[in-house]
């Protein structure tokens, strides 16, 4: 790099994300450090924006390191879903270059289903809000039409979610021509008919269909960071991680609860299942009804959002777990920014 910048931000500095550091379960613990990084070819300015491991009750960011030659690099927040950001400018005219090292620890998720309520009492105003419908996440009209179908004669909210699961890991199917992880765009996808598509497609339809039953429910956008223990189809990663984007969801029945029926479509084609009955399948289907295995990082919840500072353009960003840069106020496809500019790697801790 021309000119070489380090800065090295503990936890404390990243008060701005608004969630407190939780403590940690007896669950074990893996550590991973993801590096981001980046070479742009540009001789105009560019801004850059990149997707940071945010705090939860399964994940803590521990610090974060960046180098480069950027004139200006700061954290900030979405203002409606406080998305962690990594924000920098580069205002040369030389090669834009930026790493970034996100260490990371985070620990097994898994609900004890049998303790959950059988009904939503009062929901929290924070909860609440994921009822909400946004642009590819509608909740009336056809989307309504087909939650009414699917939740048909169950009488309970947890049966009302598990019918919904149940009928996506049933009636959807991975489709790998699909770019990146997919728009997630509801609406087109039941009007077409065609069920086919990747993580964000499948989990945001669960998520639609949780949602116009009156069930908050959530996408969390992020990235697989190491192999997965239920299976390599699911995820195999070891040291790259430039294509390992992943999106998963929750939805809320007294707590937070996790959930990926896209993975168990993944887990199906991956694993060549051609019965709905192996047990093999029976195992992962049933494990992400109420858990994760650890693999992954999270980014955030953020959809048909506003980045901080805004693009130039004004536009919202439908979701954030690539990053997304500006040339003198163009907007750079983010596929040929995370594939051919950047790249995500695991690095020894």
């Amino acid at each position: 790099m021309n000119r070489r910048t380090f800065i090295k931000l503990s936890v404390g500095s990243l008060a701005f994300t608004a969630i407190p550091k939780i403590s940690m379960s007896k669950a074990k613990v893996e550590k991973v450090k993801l590096v981001y990084t980046a070479k742009l070819p540009y001789q105009e300015n560019v801004r850059l924006w990149v997707p940071v491991p945010m705090n939860t009750s399964y994940q803590s960011l521990v610090s974060l390191e960046i180098r480069g030659n950027y004139s200006l690099a700061k954290l900030t927040k979405d203002p409606v879903y406080s998305a962690p950001i990594l924000y920098l400018e580069f205002s040369h005219r030389n090669e834009k270059e930026v790493e970034v090292g996100f260490n990371v620890e985070f620990w097994d998720r898994e609900v004890d289903l049998k303790k959950l309520p059988s009904n939503n009492g009062a929901i929290p105003p924070e909860v609440s809000f994921y009822l909400r419908p946004t642009k590819h996440i509608p909740t009336d009209g056809i989307v309504k039409e087909y939650a009414d179908r699917i939740t048909k004669g169950k009488k309970t909210d947890y049966d009302k979610v598990r019918a919904i699961y149940d009928w996506v890991v049933d009636n959807t199917f991975r489709d790998p021509k699909v770019m990146g992880c997919g728009t997630g765009d509801v609406k087109a996808m039941l009007e077409s008919g065609y069920f086919g598509g990747k993580c964000t497609d499948i989990n945001s339809l669960f998520v639609a269909l949780c949602r116009a039953s009156g069930i908050p429910a959530r996408e969390i956008f992020g990235i697989r960071v190491k192999t997965s223990v239920l299976s390599k189809g699911i995820s195999g990663v070891t040291d790259d991680a430039t294509k390992a984007q992943h999106c998963r969801a929750e939805f809320w029945l007294g707590q937070w609860v996790p959930a990926d029926p896209a993975d168990v479509r993944k887990f199906i084609l991956e694993e060549k299942i051609d019965d709905m009955k192996d047990p093999r399948l029976k195992v992962v289907r049933e494990f992400m009804f109420g858990g994760w295995d650890v693999h992954w990082v999270a980014f955030n919840y953020a959809r048909d959002f506003q980045l901080e500072p805004s693009l130039s353009s004004g536009e919202d960003i439908n979701e954030f777990m690539y990053p997304i840069a500006e040339v003198s106020g163009r907007m750079i496809d983010k596929y040929k920014l995370t594939f051919e500019y950047s790249k995500y790697r695991i690095a020894n801790v």
